[in-house]
């Protein structure tokens, strides 16, 4: 069977409302410029800890990634912006018993160094890291001690010198772990990587050309051959969740702490696996959530949930949210609003509809962009008289109706960053 076969095979198992999520990921992943900042501020500030004019040099046995860049699902935070987070881990050659305040004041030393010094004013020190601010991102750096002889596990560090009641602690984690479970419970399905990858491939080459036509001769055209986006349902579900999670808590909720995302993984890769398109694959994850957080409410009792790579339970993934029966009741309420939205789109509606909800869960600028390109593929198919698909909702208004297309850009190619 040829690549175009197969494509067209794959193509036709998803619906429209498939293709406009797939579309919706494809815009909210990081841009192959926003990786390439990435990996220089990340690089920059492994070397910076280690130099010689460090506290710590000779100190610094690894520099690693953890949470959503090393398990692929890394999103812009914002609907106003393309900002995003990557959180590193310093391992140091220090005592398992050193003083938690001494671990993280040394390493944010090792970071702000002297007044007027590279990194001065964009560290911030907070009670588990030290946070270097860039202008599109940020870069949390977490000291940790590894425990001998346990491959990557690890004690973090726990303090708030400016409340001293607050105790200090020393917690057992394993974030590389974590990823490595991770991706063994959501492997890569074929037919839906070469689905997502056409759909990032498309969206490159559209970006590409605008850039080109925008820049002239400045700018060199994306190739036509780019790596495969060979990411699972559950990983694309996870991203558009913690999307749907950022822009409601910023819209509603601003003063709550959110959701950690490594729950919100944890709970994904637990009930990965069991559907065969995207849009069920995102009811399924949602659902599955309503159910623990709905048993939990009743019970009136707090979830509880640890990393299944870390022995004896010690690393505790719900350590600090949910703090109340108020933030998982707030959480229970959105999770239910989104899977009522979800259901609405899944049982069809006109594509102004479609457009409506999506936007709200997912923001403006990527849910017009899919939109206006879903149309676009309609008149086109219907022009054509060949479609790859059948749509399922009611008649596609005009052209002239449907909102502009968003400047978005195109997804990261896989690295050892995990995306």
């Amino acid at each position: 069977m040829g690549h175009f076969d197969r494509f067209a095979t794959d193509i036709a198992a998803y619906s429209p409302l498939d293709i406009m999520l797939a579309d919706i990921a494809v815009r909210i992943q990081l841009s192959p410029t926003d990786y390439a900042l990435a990996i220089q501020h990340y690089n920059a500030i492994a070397e910076w800890i280690d130099n010689k004019d460090s506290p710590l040099h000779g100190l610094v046995e690894l520099f690693y990634t953890q949470g959503g860049f090393l398990i692929g699902a890394t999103i812009a935070r914002h609907s106003t912006d393309d900002e995003f987070d990557i959180d590193g881990v310093s391992q140091l050659a220090l005592q398992a018993s050193i003083d938690p305040e001494q671990a993280l004041s040394l390493l944010h030393q090792s970071i702000a160094r002297e007044r007027g010094s590279r990194y001065y004013d964009k560290v911030e020190r907070k009670t588990r890291c030290s946070t270097v601010n860039y202008d599109k991102m940020h870069l949390d750096v977490t000291p940790a001690v590894r425990i001998a002889g346990r491959d990557h596990a690890s004690l973090i560090f726990h303090s708030k010198p400016e409340e001293p009641s607050e105790p200090k602690l020393s917690l057992h984690a394993n974030p590389f772990g974590f990823a490595q479970w991770f991706k063994a419970m959501t492997p890569p399905d074929p037919s839906f990587g070469r689905f997502f990858e056409k759909r990032s491939l498309d969206y490159a080459r559209a970006r590409a050309h605008q850039r080109f036509l925008e820049q002239k001769a400045e700018t060199v055209p994306v190739p036509d051959q780019m790596p495969a986006y060979q990411k699972s349902m559950a990983v694309i579900s996870l991203q558009l969740e913690k999307r749907w999670r950022n822009l409601g808590y910023d819209r509603r909720h601003p003063k709550l702490r959110r959701p950690p995302s490594v729950l919100v993984s944890y709970y994904n890769a637990r009930h990965a696996n069991q559907t065969r398109t995207l849009a069920d694959e995102l009811i399924h994850q949602v659902g599955a959530k309503i159910v623990i957080f709905e048993a939990a409410v009743r019970e009136n009792r707090r979830v509880q949930e640890f990393n299944p790579a870390c022995e004896y339970r010690k690393d505790e993934l719900t350590d600090r949210w949910p703090a109340t029966a108020h933030d998982q009741r707030v959480f229970l309420d959105e999770l239910v609003n989104f899977s009522t939205k979800l259901h609405h789109l899944k049982r069809g509606a006109p594509l102004d509809i479609m457009q409506e909800i999506l936007s709200d869960l997912f923001g403006e600028k990527p849910t017009g962009a899919a939109i206006e390109q879903q149309v676009r593929q309609r008149v086109s198919d219907r022009n054509s008289g060949v479609s790859l698909f059948v749509p399922r909702t009611a008649a596609v208004p005009p052209l002239g109706t449907m909102a502009a297309p968003a400047i978005a850009r195109a997804a990261p190619r896989n690295t050892f960053f995990g995306d």
